[in-house]
């Protein structure tokens, strides 16, 4: 009898024990893994397309950071929609002055790629010419990368925050992708804070393009949908990106502009963007949204001018509705409605 009671306590003791680190081990993980996700969706209707209206399921995207010690930290986003990973990265934090992140991430270049759809006022959601120049809108400049590359970003605040920068080298062929050639992009991002609610930018992006080539028949090469000039035998291309811009958040306003000039090959491209909001217009919460874009490149010049207004009917979350002109100097004028619910948590 005694023996059994000696057992019973063991193993009581025992239970007690494992139940003890068991909840010791969820509330590490609890601690130090954090979960975030958004989707987007709504109906679209343009004149020039074909068919001229849907409903669309725009982005489903969960996140995950894992804070591993206190200096190093794992994130992951992948997209639902199309079963596609956006970014996973190992980031180390040895103060706000130095961080290093290397993995699949947001390319470091300009004010509005870092940015989250979340947070920006367009449907769209970013400007032509920020998806041209770095987010994959054509094929001189990593199709379909949604702004993210491979690679090393070396970053930090330095003066007591009034000065951000990025030093990155990537790969230059977009998400997802393995490296179509032995050449980097070497990226260096600037921002200078005169005053907490403004921040002026500076980007540079040097690098080298690579894409499918045919011969042209002059003694060069060509890619069928991207006819640059100075795309080498191989698919080589020199790919020079700049960008100078400015943020300014108040809470009356919000205001975003840059200009952004490019190199691909021996051909040049050009574009701007001034996009704003005027916040708690009648109603608190309700914003109207404003936006010119123009985009000069080898094969054209557009021009899209939008109106709209969104609602932020809880935090992270808004119902938008916009209008859009689109001027393209070799195809008719277009007429764009949209309509958009984001939910985040």
């Amino acid at each position: 009898m005694k023996k059994r009671i000696l057992f019973l306590a063991a193993l009581i003791g025992f239970t007690t024990l494992q139940a003890q680190n068991i909840n010791d081990v969820v509330n590490t993980v609890k601690e130090r893994i954090t979960l975030t996700g958004y989707a987007q969706g709504g109906y679209n209707w343009n004149s020039a397309a074909d068919p001229e209206n849907e409903f669309k399921l725009a982005r489903i995207i969960l996140m995950g950071n894992a804070q591993v010690t206190k200096h190093i930290n794992a994130y992951v986003m992948y997209e639902l929609c199309n079963s596609s990973l956006h970014e996973l990265w190992f980031n180390y934090k040895y103060n706000d002055a130095l961080q290093v992140k290397v993995g699949q991430m947001k390319t470091p270049f300009s004010i509005e790629n870092p940015l989250s759809p979340t947070s920006l006022e367009m449907i769209a959601p970013m400007a032509m010419v920020t998806d041209y120049m770095v987010c994959g809108s054509h094929p001189v400049m990593m199709p379909k990368s949604a702004g993210r590359d491979a690679g090393i970003n070396v970053y930090g605040k330095l003066i007591d925050g009034a000065l951000s920068y990025d030093v990155a080298l990537m790969n230059g062929v977009g998400r997802n992708q393995g490296d179509n050639n032995s050449q980097k992009d070497f990226m260096v991002r600037l921002g200078y804070y005169p005053i907490k609610e403004l921040m002026l930018g500076a980007s540079l992006m040097k690098g080298t393009g690579n894409m499918d080539v045919v011969p042209d028949g002059l003694g060069g090469w060509v890619n069928p949908e991207a006819p640059i000039r100075g795309v080498k035998h191989n698919g080589n291309f020199r790919r020079d990106r700049y960008a100078v811009g400015g943020l300014l958040k108040t809470a009356p306003v919000n205001l975003r502009s840059e200009y952004m000039w490019g190199r691909e090959g021996r051909s040049n491209s050009q574009g701007v963007y001034a996009t704003g909001t005027a916040n708690n217009v009648l109603l608190k919460h309700l914003d109207v949204v404003a936006s010119f874009d123009w985009l000069d490149t080898y094969a054209d010049q557009q021009r899209r001018y939008t109106a709209g207004l969104q609602y932020w009917f809880y935090p992270k979350c808004r119902m938008q509705v916009l209008y859009s002109r689109h001027n393209n100097d070799r195809l008719p004028d277009a007429n764009m409605v949209q309509a958009q619910l984001q939910v985040a948590f």
